[in-house]
């Protein structure tokens, strides 16, 4: 069985180059550093996903607390539960996130996206993360978790930190503990203020939630929002980061929006698929169980590789170009796929969206002052950790 190192990739197009030797193996293959099966076609990356029977969602657990980091509250949230606890815990929270929820918060969205699209072309030369990308949806789950805004300038940091703990390195270590540590303290003091006195806003609605008489206890509620608050973040800054750079590589395609304002949704759906802000997964095989002809032993972790699986030539013609509005272009597994599919994917879709509406007709280029993107540092997530543009005023 083929052996593959993810790191050794240097660059975009290196990594991408070793996904597709990936889907050309046959059966499943290994991971190195993380001693894992792994699956990068589609349609087995699809079915770990989807297979709860066969594959648990507790090696999220797992990789949650690596020995060096301990306790880590994200390895108690629905992430990382199987049916019928996951059932429970996704009903109680899962109504913030309905059509309803997402209603409430469009004019919020599309105020705050207006207001920072204003302010970044009026500058003109800006880090596009920290003018634009992340401060968008840094504000607006602020906003629905009702929380202070002067504590906002400390939610990069965790949100990156966190999103490192799968790939980490022992540089690393340190401050991913500290910002552990310092969710507690903050998120703990949230949850006791909201229990004494209630409010409008997603942690009141979490301690109020309830469904056949029973609610979320603090510790769930603690769980929740170590997932929430850096994912609310971390996914989105990146999918509109993303969605920048391509359109500074794709003069046509902000032409193409600029002319007709429908094309944004098809745009979206190809940079989710085309640079897949969540690169992979991990699932535990529950019992000796076979993939794609390859035999996996009970307690085995099993790696989908989503960004491999959304390049795969078997569903998606001419995987490698760049083209909104594609057939089966909203098939991307970049959300996940079946019980896990993210609840957060509707308002992940709905911010990319208002913030290219509310930019795009500002601008008549976005010219990248450097042809190297600075990319985040570890595996786990992708995106550019620091973006400097020139957005040339309509």
């Amino acid at each position: 069985m083929q052996t593959y190192d993810l790191f050794a990739p240097t660059n975009d197009a290196e990594r991408h180059a070793l996904y597709a030797r990936m889907r050309a193996e046959p059966g499943l293959f290994r991971i190195e550093p993380f001693g894992a099966y792994a699956a990068a076609r589609y349609e087995d990356v699809r079915t770990l996903f989807k297979d709860a029977q066969r594959f648990s969602s507790e090696a999220l657990a797992v990789t949650a607390e690596p020995p060096w980091l301990g306790p880590n509250p994200v390895a108690q949230s629905l992430l990382t539960q199987d049916p019928p606890r996951h059932t429970q815990l996704r009903a109680l929270v899962s109504r913030a996130f309905g059509a309803a929820g997402m209603a409430r918060l469009e004019a919020q969205v599309r105020q705050e996206a207006e207001t920072l699209a204003e302010a970044a072309v009026r500058q003109r030369e800006v880090d596009f993360v920290d003018a634009f990308s992340f401060v968008l949806p840094r504000n607006i789950i602020g906003r629905m978790l009702g929380l202070d805004p002067s504590t906002f300038t400390e939610f990069k940091r965790w949100s990156v930190n966190m999103s490192l703990i799968s790939s980490a390195v022992p540089s690393q270590h340190q401050g991913i503990r500290d910002t552990v540590k310092e969710m507690e303290a903050y998120l703990g003091d949230i949850i006791a203020a909201r229990r004494r006195a209630p409010g409008d806003d997603m942690v009141s609605d979490l301690l109020r939630a309830e469904v056949d008489g029973r609610q979320l206890t603090d510790a769930e509620v603690m769980s929740f929002l170590f997932l929430l608050l850096p994912a609310g973040m971390e996914t989105t800054t990146q999918l509109i980061g993303n969605a920048a750079i391509l359109l500074a590589r794709f003069p046509e395609q902000l032409a193409q929006a600029r002319a007709d304002r429908t094309h944004l949704p098809r745009f979206v759906e190809e940079v989710l698929r085309y640079e897949s802000p969540v690169q992979f997964a991990f699932r535990i095989a529950i019992a000796d169980v076979e993939l794609s002809g390859t035999q996996v032993p009970a307690g085995s972790l099993v790696m989908g590789l989503v960004a491999a699986a959304n390049r795969d030539e078997r569903v998606f013609e001419q995987p490698e170009r760049f083209l909104p509005g594609r057939d089966k272009g909203n098939q991307h597994l970049t959300f996940g796929h079946g019980v896990h599919f993210c609840l957060g994917a509707q308002l992940a879709r709905m911010e990319a969206r208002f913030a290219l509406e509310a930019l795009v007709p500002r601008i008549r280029e976005i010219r990248l002052r450097s042809p190297d993107i600075q990319w985040l540092p570890g595996l786990t997530i992708h995106g550019p950790q620091v973006l400097p543009v020139d957005l040339v005023p309509a």
